[in-house]
């Protein structure tokens, strides 16, 4: 295992979330610059997280064309120069289209990076998953804390602005050399795409978008109306991104000893458990703090053995397709999260809000435990596990 690879990668991973880490816990700042509500910020933020998928889906082609290393260094390269609309005299649209362009170039990152690990990495894939995650995670956890601190010395743009210059430095780390490479004929994917293995995981994936994205981008305004300090709010996201990578590690190490599926399943079982514990953490500040630990640990955790399935249920020439639309998926199909939550706390109120997203886990839940009998008789018959 090539330790300094997965060093950098952890850290473009780290600098690929950092852009959208940022937004929540800067959301009641930015929307009073902009002279918006922050509800209706959850469509500009929709609109982030929906081009943050849908340029996975180019991942597959442009991995024909371009080595892994060479497309992750255009990705961080040119999200941090999107950023740099924000140095002019800002407005709703100028930051949207800032942010959106932004979503777009980090959006090939995942996929490719998940298909470097594949093909680099065959014989310890959840492992890395799961140090890959890590990485991300602890580079993550002081996201929040950092970008309140930044804009109450300068403003919420000098935040924003810091990210996008440390990731075009990051990318000089990926200016040369590339993974191995699989040569795929053009027409692999429409023949040898596996629709009908896929189809739970494809489902299970757009439950996920449905809640995660309204969940982590309220997060921080649901606490504030409970009480808590901006930047007590912000600790609180910096303290459910440490939990993420005791979760990260958990799920990766967990899923390579006993298998994906039943890491997948003893992980996201808790997930449902720590929105109840959230819901009704409105009178119980230290429930609240509890469910926000857990959802971190349990949600972070449940990511690695679901991408180890997603490479088990194909073959290698595909894993860069595939990759590319699960993320698709994720974020495109699931970016209506923000929307939906958005508009359900401008008219009913975020607590009301937190259990409709509650009420999607249980649902998500469901989805697993269905594909955990379905893959587990596929995984025998196949001999994958």
């Amino acid at each position: 295992m090539r330790i300094s690879g997965v060093i950098f990668l952890g850290l473009a991973h780290a600098i690929n979330h950092s852009f959208l880490l940022a937004i929540p816990v800067l959301l009641p700042q930015i929307a009073s610059f902009l002279h918006v509500s922050i509800y209706d910020m959850g469509y500009v933020t929709s609109l982030a997280y929906f081009l943050y998928g849908f340029g996975s889906i180019f991942a597959g082609p442009l991995s024909k064309r371009f080595s892994s290393r060479r497309l992750v260094f255009f990705s961080l390269l040119f999200s941090g120069l999107s950023l740099t609309p924000l140095l002019l005299h800002v407005n709703v649209y100028v930051f949207t289209f800032s942010l959106a362009l932004n979503s777009l170039f980090a959006s090939i990152y995942h996929p490719i990076a998940n298909k470097l690990i594949s093909e680099d990495y065959c014989g310890s894939v959840g492992r890395v998953m799961g140090l890959h995650g890590l990485g991300g995670s602890l580079g993550s956890v002081v996201v929040p804390m950092f970008s309140i601190t930044i804009s109450q010395v300068f403003d919420w743009r000098a935040s924003l602005m810091f990210l996008g210059f440390l990731s075009m430095i990051l990318s000089m780390a990926f200016i040369n050399g590339g993974s191995k490479s699989l040569h795929i004929e053009t027409g692999s994917l429409s023949f040898g795409f596996p629709y009908d293995r896929v189809k739970w995981i494809i489902l299970f994936s757009i439950s996920i978008g449905l809640f995660s994205r309204g969940f982590e981008l309220f997060l921080p305004s649901l606490l504030i109306s409970r009480g808590f300090d901006q930047l007590y709010a912000a600790m609180a996201m910096s303290l459910l991104l440490l939990s993420g990578v005791f979760g990260q590690l958990f799920g990766g190490f967990f899923a390579d000893v006993k298998g994906s599926l039943k890491a997948l399943i003893l992980s996201f079982t808790f997930v449902p458990i720590s929105l109840i514990f959230i819901v009704f953490g409105r009178w119980n500040i230290y429930l609240s703090l509890l469910g926000v630990v857990l959802y971190g640990f349990s949600f972070y955790a449940h990511q690695p053995p679901s991408t180890k399935i997603q490479s088990e249920l194909v073959d290698a020439s595909l894993t860069g397709y595939v990759y590319g639309f699960f993320f698709f998926i994720n974020f495109s199909l699931g970016s209506i999260s923000s929307s939906i939550t958005g508009f359900l706390a401008g008219v009913y109120g975020l607590e009301i809000a937190y259990i409709f997203l509650t009420a999607l886990t249980v649902f998500s839940l469901s989805i697993v435990i269905v594909m955990y009998f379905v893959y587990s008789k596929l995984f025998m018959e196949k001999r994958y596990m």
